[in-house]
Parts: C-alpha cells; sequence; structure tokens
C-alpha cells in the first residue's frame, strides 16, 4: 500500500523537521487519518502544509509561540478536503483529537488539554475565534 501522506507536506516552512515532531506527525495525525481518507475515499491534505510550525516561524508572525502546531505536545494539523462536512464527520467518529474547529475551508485538529477532559468541538468566527458549541463525548 503506498503511504498517501508525506512528512514534508505538514510543514510551513521548508528545512529540516526535528525527528520528534515527526514521529508525532506520523503517529498522532497520520495513521488515524488513514482510516479517515480509506472511509472517504478522496483525498485529504493538510491545508497549506499547516501542521508542523517552528517556534522561531511562528514568533516571526507575531505570534506567541504557544500554538499547537509547534508540536510541544502531540501537535495539530489542519486539514483540507472537498467535501468538508463529510471529513468533520470522519474526524470525529474516527480519531481522538481533542479538539476539533471547523473553520471555512478547514479543520483544524489538535490534541490540547480540555475543561472536564472532554472531546471538544468548536467553530471560528470571522476574527479566528473559537466558539464552544459541544463535547464529543
Amino acid at each position: 500500500m503506498r503511504m498517501p501522506f508525506k512528512i514534508s507536506e505538514f510543514c510551513i516552512t521548508y528545512g529540516d523537521v526535528p525527528q520528534d515532531v515527526a514521529d508525532k506527525i506520523l503517529t498522532h495525525h497520520i495513521v488515524p487519518m488513514l482510516v479517515v481518507r480509506k472511509e472517504m475515499g478522496a483525498p485529504i491534505t493538510a491545508s497549506q502544509n499547516s501542521g508542523y510550525r517552528s517556534y522561531k516561524y511562528e514568533r516571526s508572525k507575531g505570534r506567541s509561540g504557544n500554538s499547537q502546531h509547534t508540536f510541544k505536545g502531540k501537535g495539530a494539523v489542519d486539514w483540507k478536503a472537498k467535501d468538508l462536512d463529510k471529513l468533520e464527520e470522519l474526524i470525529i467518529k474516527h480519531t481522538d483529537y481533542t479538539r476539533v474547529t471547523r473553520y471555512k475551508n478547514f479543520i483544524h485538529c489538535d490534541y490540547a488539554p480540555t475543561a472536564g477532559n472532554h472531546r471538544q468541538y468548536f467553530v471560528s468566527g470571522g476574527d479566528s475565534k473559537w466558539k464552544f458549541i459541544k463535547n464529543l463525548d
């Protein structure tokens, strides 16, 4: 079976990816999404290579550097597909992401700790602030 993803597709900047980050991308993002990809029957991508972003990159963009995308924990990926509704449904059904956030053109997924240790669903407003919708468990 050919792997439908490459580690380089999950890195917003070019250059070396720390080995521990590559392991997290594979273990916590690619492997769980293989089931989603198979059931979906259509391509799924990391939106604009938005998986790993180094601390230095985040700071260069005026951000705090504390984003889940820096992979200090299990990391985050912004997923994209032609049918976002189906992608969202399958991510919720087949993965253990603790936070799933729907944006207009992609779905952000991460493993950040949540209130009550629930899996949670959010939607993003135009100002990129998240609105809590419901617990998923």
